[in-house]
């Protein structure tokens, strides 16, 4: 996988620095700060963080165990790195906002400095980064860790001197160190119990700054470590959702819950992820060696091993008889349909080839999917139209619920690589991107490009009426070579059918109809020259119709009955996301292994 990008600036606010430190005098009442109750961090080793503890049910914020002291304010801004400062820099960092937004107060930390159930459940997170088949590196987990130990430290150094510890105590020792045993006495008759006898104020006190400084630099690595979190598990999350979970209006488990992808059964696939990984460490697959396509009744020891590597895989549950049976037969089906083959039931060349196919690729493929699955385009809208190419499948999704499915062809992963935007592509293949659906055409042309009418030209060299017959008509305009530009009239035999779907992009592809319905029997549809062949085309663009209000949702029989090509302008544009994803999740137990069927992956090796 990619390596992440590093951290990004931690603060941009030392701009505003003259003017906090002129307004330090008066501070505003904390405002909603922590939702969580309270409580003490198990110890940690180097490296590591704890895992989640279950969120406890609250009825509000707990003002009163949240940070209090307006020492909290010096510390956390002196703590707050320094080296990605920009003043110039009109937008506030994420992080220094959140702070401002909590009016300078710890916000994973408690008025006794001790992490609340919010630290937990996020470290529980991070722990399992790698589950996520996120790149820890860029979390900083050992420093981290090492924060959190010296906080620890801090802590208990402070509760020896102090068992009363709490933020607020600290004030009076602040403002005159010389009477702070005085006043700090003074407090423990109605916070608790009173300092440890004998202990002197000047160990008291720094007892104290050493707790603040050292919280404030864990609550900092903590809420840093958040917004990583949350960007990584959705980049096209809006930032006032972060905010409104570190300000406590979002529960914290709510709010983790939410930044997982929610159309992709991403369950399913972090779990598979997590049993590859697993199968990998063992390294102990079964390797299957047939001497020739498995027939049914057949025996021996290349049928034991083809029964035990697909209970490897989770297709075969059955004992191990080295018999082709009709339970093996079956298994083989299900293996062959969960990688996009024919499922047959015969152990052929490319089952075979699938069957070799190690733990640790399948493990990353899954990985290469769960991020692509994180950053696909679709998640910044409710209504869209998605396609995946190497699973041929089109989704269309109206208020975050899918609609409609299609079957599809795209691009063919074969032809020669030619340059464009800046690198090599397989001129036939289907590319990714990004646009909307603005407008639909009923009965279209299909106006022949340089590329085809060379291919059309190799067809009709027995016959002078092919194209005649074919329903084409030349143009006044040429091709580079001098021959006359044609395109085809609307048609049952138009290359485009009776639908075509429209959307702005630099590689010239869009969606269609076709009159060749039996390819879409194939498992494997990779077949065009880079525009996508829609099954059933008619019933996607009257949906799109209807969604969009449009009269022409209840007129389109009477316009492809004629032979009239009708422009139709969507007044809403649907987003569309061509995306490349090799393996998804087929329901909540089963995955498919559509496979890098452009060598893309392997590319970036």
């Amino acid at each position: 996988m990619n390596s992440k990008k590093a951290l990004p600036r931690l603060q941009r606010f030392f701009v505003f620095a003259a003017f906090l430190i002129i307004s330090a005098t008066s501070f505003p009442p904390l405002g909603a700060g922590q939702i969580q109750t309270p409580h003490d961090r198990p110890a940690v080793s180097a490296g590591t963080v704890t895992a989640a503890e279950p969120e406890k049910a609250h009825p509000g914020n707990d003002v009163s165990e949240s940070g209090q002291s307006t020492l909290w304010r010096r510390y956390i801004w002196q703590s707050m790195p320094t080296e990605s400062s920009n003043g110039s820099d009109p937008d506030p960092d994420p992080v220094s906002e959140a702070y401002q937004n909590n009016d300078w107060k710890p916000i994973f930390i408690d008025s006794r400095f001790a992490l609340n159930q919010g630290a937990a459940l996020l470290l529980g997170r991070l722990r399992t980064l790698e589950n996520e088949a996120i790149d820890p590196g860029p979390f900083r987990l050992d420093e981290l860790s090492q924060s959190l130990d010296t906080l620890d430290q801090c802590r208990s150094a402070l509760q020896a001197v102090d068992p009363a510890i709490r933020d607020s105590r600290a004030e009076s020792l602040f403002d005159a160190q010389p009477a702070g045993l005085a006043a700090l006495s003074s407090a423990s008759r109605s916070a608790g119990p009173a300092a440890a006898p004998g202990a002197n104020p000047a160990v008291i006190l720094e007892r104290y700054q050493e707790s603040f400084r050292s919280a404030s630099e864990a609550d900092i690595r903590l809420t840093t470590a958040f917004f990583l979190f949350a960007r990584e598990m959705n980049p096209f999350l809006q930032k006032e959702q972060s905010l409104k979970a570190l300000s406590g209006e979002i529960p914290f488990s709510t709010f983790f819950k939410e930044v997982e992808p929610k159309t992709f059964n991403y369950e399913t696939l972090r779990s598979t992820y997590e049993r590859y990984k697993k199968l990998s460490a063992q390294g102990a697959q079964e390797r299957v060696s047939m001497p020739s396509k498995a027939r049914h009744g057949e025996s021996g020891n290349h049928i034991r091993e083809l029964q035990k590597r697909l209970q490897q895989e989770g297709s075969y549950s059955g004992p191990i008889t080295g018999v082709y049976d009709s339970e093996t037969q079956r298994a083989v089906k299900e293996f062959q349909a969960a990688h996009l083959l024919d499922p047959d039931g015969s152990v052929g060349r490319r089952t075979q080839e699938l069957l070799k196919v190690s733990f640790e690729e399948k493990a990353d493929l899954i990985a290469y999917s769960m991020q692509a699955v994180r950053q696909s385009p679709s998640r910044a809208h409710s209504r869209f139209v998605r396609i995946n190419i190497p699973q041929f499948m089109l989704e269309y999704y109206k208020d975050g619920q899918l609609q409609e499915a299609h079957k599809i062809v795209v691009g063919k992963a074969t032809g020669k690589k030619v340059k464009f935007r800046g690198k090599m592509v397989g001129e036939n293949q289907t590319p990714t991107l990004v646009s909307s659906i603005e407008r639909l055409i009923l009965n279209p042309r299909w106006y022949v490009s340089d590329r085809i009418r060379l291919e059309l030209d190799n067809q009709a060299k027995s016959d002078p009426e092919w194209f005649t017959k074919h329903g084409y008509v030349n143009m006044s305009t040429r091709y580079p070579w001098g021959a006359p530009r044609v395109f085809q009239s609307p048609g049952p035999k138009n290359a485009l059918g009776r639908v075509k779907f429209e959307f702005p992009n630099p590689y010239a592809v869009y969606l269609h109809d076709t009159p060749l319905k039996h390819l879409f029997a194939r498992s494997r549809r990779d077949f065009s020259h880079g525009c996508i062949r829609v099954d059933k085309a008619l019933e996607l663009a009257q949906t799109l119709l209807r969604d969009d209000a449009s009269p022409y949702a209840e007129k389109m029989k009477p316009v492809l009955d004629g032979s009239r090509q009708l422009f139709v302008k969507l007044s809403k544009p649907v987003p569309i996301s061509i995306e490349y994803i090799p393996v998804v999740a087929a329901g909540s137990s089963q995955v498919v292994f559509a496979g890098d069927i452009y060598g893309i992956l392997k590319e970036g090796d």
